[in-house]
Order: C-alpha cells, then structure tokens, then sequence
C-alpha cells in the first residue's frame, strides 16, 4: 500500500468523515467519494449556469458580467443547460470529433519537431522547453492559424483561467478582462478571414455548419475560446505530469518500455492519480438529498475530482501509480452530458507526447530538483519539470 502525501490524506480524512462536506465560505457542498461524484455528474438533470446559483456561493464569480463582450457571456457550452447545451454541443463535438480522428500524424510532427528542437541538450526542462509547445502547436494546426501567433495564447489562457480565483486582486480581474477580449478579438479576425476563404480548420468547419446548426457567431467564438483555454494549459499539464509520474516510478516506465503499447493506459493512470482539473460544480434545480445531505434548490455541490480519483471503495492501492491497473475509469473530464468535449484531443496529444519524449530521449531522468507546481485554484500543473537526458 502505498502512502498518500499530505493532500491526499486531507482528502482521505475528509471522505471518511464528511463526505458531503457545507463549506459555508464558499455557500459549496463537496464530494469526495467516487460513488456520489459519478452520481452528482451523470445526473443530467443538474444545472450548470452559475446565473442560477444561489446568492454569495463562489460559482458565481466564475461568470463576471464582463466576463466575454456583449453577447457572448450566455454562449460556453460550460455554462449551458439544456436546450442550448445540446444543441451547442452537438455540432461543434461532431467537427472536433472529425479533427481529431485525422490529427495523429500531425501531432506526431509537432512533438517530432519540438523533440528535434532539444537534440544534444544535456538537460532541459519538460515544461518550458517541451510540453507547453505542444499543445501551443496543436491548437494553431486545428483552428488553422499561423503556429507564430499562439504563443500569445498560452499567456493569454493563464490569464483568463484566473477567473476561478476565489480572491482575484484588481490586477488579476485586470488581466482576465484583457485575456478574454485578447482572444476574442483575434477569433473575430479569425472567423471574418474563413467567411472570405474557408480553410481546412475547425473554425471553417463550424461556419459551414452554423445555419443549419444554429449557432451564433458569439457562440461560436466563445466555445473556441473555452476550447484553446482547455487545450492550452490542461493538456500541457497533463503531458508533464505524465513524464513526472512515469520517471518517479522506474518499474512503471520499464513496463512501458518493455511494452509501448501501454502508453494509452499509462496516460489513463496519469490523469487519474494527477488530474490537470480538480473540481467542477452542479447547481441543484430543485430541494433534494444529495450523499445523504439535504441541498435546497440553487445551492451548489462540487466534486474534488483529485478525491474522487483515489477513493479507496473504487480503486486497490489507490495512492500508487499502476499503468497496468485493471477496475473502474477515473472522472478527470468530468462526466454526463457535459463530458470534456476536448477529452479525445487530450488524450491524444497525451499519448503521442510521452511516447515521443521517451523514445527520442531513452535515457531520460529527473535532475534531482524538485518539481514545482503552478498555483492556479481548481488547476493541477507542474510549474518546472527539470530533466538529464
């Protein structure tokens, strides 16, 4: 059995003695049992616009009144119940679902040449040097921009994720405001250009689509926007937690070694023991009981993801890294009708991203120093990730 480290075993205590915990600060019930997350997400019936939380609960903040331009608050499908969220979704998941089954051999460039990029370095750091770029590089193939503008978006996606602090500064709220209309504003751009020539990208793709679709424009803007958030940061994320993990655990990377074919279940095993998103949040549409608490209509119960993932009445050993572990999946995107709609790309780019690593760098270690992680509230990502290769 291995030990969980002192987080985890907050959460540990937290799931034995409260496991449908009133956090009165932020007006928020907590799940941490797997059973009651799974329950709470696939229960479609739940509501997502933070419009309809009840008064001084922290869901709230997550949608500002500036939080896009006029127009646009209303369009994330994140924030979206039904009808608007299915017939949001519906087109949109089935152009990216499109993209995505066609980009393997593009995503294997992008990592290729980043990979070639660090050729002959004795060391590098996987964050800055490798997994940040990848998604970076990702993105601009998919949305059809030129790969020289995105840098600007990762930046950019930093900032406008600072919208689920619970105690922005007016500097932070500053650079939220200033992030969002950054890439709203570039989108705009975007969209006019492909209304004049159509492109082989996702965003020509949903223009095609948009009367028959009923799509606005600011719907589609925004979701564009909410998908280069996820795809930026979340996934660059996941990639060096991944190279974390498996150079952490030598057994774990001589499995893969010894079995590339593993490398699917080794980024399951990643997402599940170190989520990149640790929470998100249901709304109640009427009073009922949830986990054996009494939750009054518009009140809001969150699940802690991270909690959920090494629930010991779902998982054996649940605090150790296993890329052969057999038994129930993990809910690192969330799960029901609003399922990550950017899972496929993720694991994707996940996969082909630590499998490139390790095979261009068969030696790799850890430097000794260690990682670091990002402070970004509901975000779990390594700040610096220093290897020898």
């Amino acid at each position: 059995m291995s030990a969980p480290d002192e987080r985890h075993r907050m959460l540990d205590s937290l799931r034995q003695s409260a496991p449908c915990f009133r956090d009165e600060g932020t007006k928020t019930f907590i799940l941490t049992r797997m059973a009651d997350v799974r329950a709470l997400l696939t229960d479609n019936t739940m509501l997502r616009n933070p419009d309809l939380a009840e008064d001084g609960s922290l869901v709230k903040t997550f949608k500002p009144a500036d939080m896009n331009r006029p127009g646009d608050r209303d369009g994330g499908m994140g924030f979206l119940d039904d009808p608007d969220h299915a017939r949001v979704r519906a087109p949109i998941a089935r152009a990216l679902n499109r993209r995505v089954g066609a980009m393997r051999p593009f995503v294997e460039g992008v990592a290729r040449r980043r990979l070639a990029a660090l050729a002959g370095r004795a060391s590098f750091d996987v964050v800055s040097d490798y997994a940040v770029h990848v998604p970076i590089d990702v993105i601009g193939g998919l949305f059809g921009v030129p790969t020289g503008d995105m840098p600007r978006f990762r930046q950019w996606s930093e900032d406008a994720l600072k919208v689920f602090g619970p105690a922005r500064s007016e500097a932070e709220d500053a650079a939220r405001r200033d992030a969002n209309n950054a890439i709203l504003d570039y989108l705009d751009e975007a969209m006019t250009l492909r209304r004049r020539a159509p492109g082989d990208d996702l965003i020509s793709d949903l223009l095609a689509v948009q009367r028959e679709a009923r799509l606005s424009d600011g719907e589609i803007r925004v979701n564009c926007l909410n998908l280069l958030l996820g795809g930026n940061v979340t996934t660059a994320d996941l990639i060096a937690s991944a190279a974390w993990l498996l150079l952490g655990h030598p057994s774990e990377l001589a499995k893969l070694k010894a079995d590339p074919r593993l490398i699917g279940a080794a980024i399951e095993e990643a997402l599940r023991y170190e989520p990149p998103t640790q929470g998100t949040q249901r709304i109640a549409p009427r009073d009922m009981e949830i986990a054996g608490c009494p939750v009054q209509r518009s009140q809001v119960v969150a699940t802690f993801l991270h909690a959920a993932n090494r629930d010991p009445a779902a998982f054996s050993d649940p605090h150790s890294f296993d890329i052969t572990r057999r038994g129930p999946g993990h809910v690192s995107f969330g799960g029901g009708a609003h399922l990550c709609i950017g899972a496929p790309l993720a694991r994707l780019e996940g996969q082909v991203a630590v499998a490139e690593l390790l095979t261009h760098f068969p030696d790799l270690r850890l430097a000794g120093a260690a990682a670091g992680w990002r402070d970004a509230p509901f975000f779990r990502g390594l700040a610096t990730l220093p290897v020898l290769a």
